[in-house]
């Protein structure tokens, strides 16, 4: 892959740049870094429905376009979409749960991202197909999908903060997301380390993610750990979800 340079013919982003998910791939564990679910998200971005329903058609996304989307320098932008996309072929989602009409547990799969993934060493540019297990997933506009705009989560530094910027998204109509601890960690992806020790999950995931979201968001959020007993079995999330929240769909 050579160092970038413009491509005209590549297809701009829609104004405001929308990324719309089914819920099931937000709150899934699906392993991305930052870097993985910039493209991602980019790529969806520039999927229309229509597109959607047409899985294994590439989709081209430039490292100029890259680099200008989320305010990287070329250089960088270039290395992390290199990287991106070598890595992202083998990522998959790890579980997507669905429960019988008793709350059973039916089934787990695995799905994989994309079914395949390229680049021309003479553009600066990728092209990614996604697989048509999770097409149907990325682009329909219904109450249980998220849409935010892909320019308030371009500032983002941290994978915990856009973590934490799509889970609070699910829930910008109410202003409150309440999760327990380990869907959380399953979530969040965080060290096992964390897992037993609340005082690091809050120092090392919560406090910057809310701290980077309040910066660069508008989001003011703020936790409550719910106990049951000694131990802290649940997290409440609530913020302010009106004006700063509202998103065109």
């Amino acid at each position: 892959m050579a160092r970038p340079r413009k491509d005209t013919s590549i297809t701009k982003l829609p104004a405001g740049g929308n990324v719309t998910m089914h819920n099931t791939l937000v709150s899934a564990s699906h392993g991305l870094n930052l870097g993985e679910k910039r493209l991602v998200s980019m790529a969806v971005a520039k999927l229309s429905p229509k597109a959607a329903a047409l899985p294994g058609k590439p989709v081209r996304i430039s490292a100029v376009d890259f680099a200008e989307q989320f305010g990287l320098d070329p250089t960088t932008a270039y290395e992390q979409l290199r990287d991106a996309q070598e890595n992202l072929f083998n990522r998959y989602i790890r579980h997507i749960e669905h429960y019988g009409p008793n709350g059973q547990k039916v089934e787990i799969i695995k799905m994989r991202w994309i079914t395949s993934i390229g680049y021309k060493d003479g553009d600066g540019e990728v092209a990614l197909a996604f697989a048509p297990e999770i097409a149907q997933f990325l682009v329909q506009l219904k109450k249980h999908f998220t849409s935010y705009q892909l320019s308030k989560a371009a500032a983002l530094r941290s994978t915990y903060s856009w973590r934490m910027f799509e889970n609070l998204e699910r829930f910008r109509e109410t202003g409150t997301w309440e999760v327990d601890m380990d869907r959380f960690h399953a979530i969040m992806e965080t060290p096992k380390s964390y897992r037993a020790n609340f005082a690091q999950t809050r120092r090392f995931v919560i406090e910057p993610a809310l701290a980077e979201l309040a910066a660069k968001t508008n989001i003011t959020a703020q936790v409550e750990p719910i106990r049951r007993g000694r131990k802290i079995d649940r997290l409440r999330f609530t913020f302010e979800s009106a004006s700063q929240m509202k998103l065109p769909l």
